[in-house]
């Protein structure tokens, strides 16, 4: 049995608490949050059987574990991760791998010498519809991509721990936050890309006026172009995700919640997306738990967790940055 401990249990905490629940040979033992009872998850973490720390290497120094789930703000990832190495775990960490390329390479020479599987939780690689795309994209069934149209919209991020997802020095705004999980996509398929530029507004201010966040990412691989908007607006406004694959012979498409292929629906039996109770825009689908439960396994057979190198992480924080230092700021 995988003892996992958890570190983090603010909004996206609950998608992988949940989660422990259905997953064989696994189970969480500790919880650890520097809110304690004010952290949101603080009670779901308890009615799980964990034990709950205020510290992180308390919690580390005091149970007998196996596996770290790393659920905290962006800046905190790599300090984390070294502290589960450096207790000999193996370890799991919520997307990006790091706020900046430096610290994850830092991260990925920490994990070669630990000799401790670790895996970035690139949760969409893990949803249905872009499972399915993927498979397209890969079988040449309609051919090659001609042009991929990705959209993740929100509303501002208003329910993060003091704020820290409205300060773009520390989350990296809507391009590492929000736009990563297609950049990722897209990378985890596509490669680097030979061309890539963007138009990026961050946040800039605390006005009405002043509080939208979004990149507008224009990248070429040969012969296939990519648009991939990520979005943050001051308005009230669902959450959305959807993409648009023009292929030589034909389209596949995430339309409201559902998948089309040439204008026929495929059935994929996922909701891909709502709002949590939480507050943060979350996948409602079963991708959360497989991710964990792909780690559980890899850990449990001793194999790399292939679906997601950690190589393949730092590569999609650093297209980010690429997109960044070359953007057009509005």
């Amino acid at each position: 049995m995988i003892r996992v401990g958890i570190v983090g249990t603010g909004g996206i905490s609950r998608s992988h608490l949940e989660g422990y629940r259905d997953i064989p040979g696994a189970t969480l033992v500790a919880a650890c949050d520097v809110q304690g009872e004010g952290a949101k998850n603080h009670d779901l973490a308890l009615s799980l059987g964990a034990k709950f720390y205020t510290d992180l290497e308390d919690m580390l120094a005091s149970e007998e574990l196996d596996m770290l789930d790393v659920c905290l703000p962006t800046p905190l990832h790599a300090s984390a991760v070294l502290a589960g190495f450096a207790h000999g775990l193996h370890v799991l960490s919520e997307k990006p791998m790091c706020r900046t390329s430096l610290e994850c390479e830092s991260v990925i020479e920490a994990a070669r010498l630990s000799g401790k599987k670790y895996m970035v939780a690139h949760v969409v690689r893990f949803m249905k519809p872009y499972r399915y795309l993927a498979s397209v994209i890969k079988s040449g069934e309609l051919g090659a991509p001609v042009e991929i149209m990705m959209r993740r919209l929100s509303h501002v991020p208003e329910w993060s721990y003091q704020n820290w997802m409205q300060d773009a020095s520390l989350s990296g705004g809507s391009p590492l936050d929000l736009s990563i999980h297609d950049l990722d996509f897209l990378y985890s398929i596509l490669g680097e890309p030979d061309t890539a530029s963007a138009v990026y507004r961050s946040f800039s201010g605390a006005d009405e006026r002043g509080r939208n966040d979004l990149i507008t990412s224009s990248l070429t691989w040969g012969k296939i172009s990519a648009t991939v908007i990520g979005a943050q607006y001051n308005a009230d406004i669902p959450f959305t995700a959807d993409f648009l694959a023009v292929f030589e012979r034909g389209t596949v498409e995430l339309k409201g919640g559902k998948v089309y292929k040439s204008g026929e629906e495929v059935e994929l039996d996922e909701e891909v997306a709502k709002e949590g109770s939480s507050g943060i825009n979350i996948s409602s689908s079963g991708a959360y738990t497989d991710e964990i439960a792909y780690f559980i396994d890899c850990i449990i057979n001793d194999r790399a967790p292939e679906e997601v190198l950690p190589e393949s992480s730092l590569g999609s924080v650093r297209l980010v940055e690429r997109l960044l230092a070359s953007a057009t700021k509005i």
